[in-house]
């Protein structure tokens, strides 16, 4: 998913934040009810989402590991002829790596920061109910 459409997204989890606290505000109990049950799906949709994505780039880097080890052996057996190329094609492979992993962890702070703010919009609204609970046994 493009990085643009992953702050997208986390803009629309904002929105449905504030709307939550909205909710909260006019003591909405059932809003705030139904918001709760739907962030516990969303969570356990994006830990599942996750553990996908550590899976891939498990596999991915098992794979990335496997042909690195073969490219090695293979450059080493022509090192003395491609040198000057073999520089230069390194700096190019190297600087695109490098942009590749800086892209991913781009896109893993913007899911961290999702599901952060899911985190932290469930504890506001638990709190709520459990401080509305608690007013209602000390009446």
């Amino acid at each position: 998913m493009a990085l643009s459409d992953e702050l997208s997204k986390l803009a629309s989890q904002t929105k449905a934040l504030e709307d939550s606290a909205e909710s909260v505000k006019t003591r909405n109990d059932a809003q705030v009810q139904a918001r709760i049950d739907q962030l516990h799906a969303s969570l356990d949709s994006a830990k599942e989402e996750f553990e996908d994505d550590v899976t891939v780039a498990n596999d991915k880097a098992a794979a990335n590991w496997s042909a690195m080890q073969k490219k090695v052996s293979d450059h080493f057996d022509a090192l003395h002829a491609k040198v000057a190329a073999r520089n230069a094609g390194r700096e190019a492979k190297h600087a695109e790596r490098i942009a590749d992993e800086s892209e991913l962890d781009a896109a893993d702070a913007v899911d961290f920061a999702s599901y952060a703010i899911q985190e932290a919009e469930y504890a506001v609204l638990q709190a709520t109910l459990d401080r509305a609970a608690a007013d209602a046994v000390a009446e």
